[in-house]
């Protein structure tokens, strides 16, 4: 990986971890779009968000339902302008109190330094069951 995407990535994940406005501002584009699949109705943060107000509002609706424990970065694959990384995370879910534990994969697309994408592909049932939305086997 480039010093500059690591870089890039660096200060995302910590101007996130911080709830840095001004400094995610810094590295995600005015125009960048939020794709976050998931059937219909069962997480509040799925869908497309579209401009920076669109991912603040993204980042905040996430931040009213989890609690982020860990987050442990296993790989991350640079293809051009894209990076994918994997990650294995654990949340709480704040409503319910349950612990929720996926290995997610999240996917930049970089221009000119900045993220103009981010593609989240997660294990939706934990996140259902989680909230309750789902009943466990």
């Amino acid at each position: 990986m480039s010093d500059a995407v690591r870089e890039t990535l660096d200060r995302y994940y910590a101007a996130l971890k911080a709830g840095d406005r001004e400094a995610l501002r810094g590295v995600v584009s005015d125009e960048i779009e939020v794709h976050y699949p998931a059937p219909e109705g069962l997480l509040p943060w799925a869908g497309d968000w579209a401009g920076f107000d669109g991912f603040e509002s993204f980042v905040a609706t996430v931040g009213d339902h989890l609690v982020i424990d860990m987050v442990e970065p296993l790989a991350v694959h640079v293809a051009g302008d894209t990076v994918v990384t994997v990650l294995r995370g654990e949340w709480t879910v704040k409503a319910t109190g349950r612990k929720v534990r996926t290995e997610t994969v999240n996917m930049f697309t970089l221009h000119d330094g900045k993220i103009v994408r981010y593609q989240v592909f997660t294990d939706t049932a934990a996140l259902g069951i989680g909230l309750g939305k789902l009943a466990a086997a």
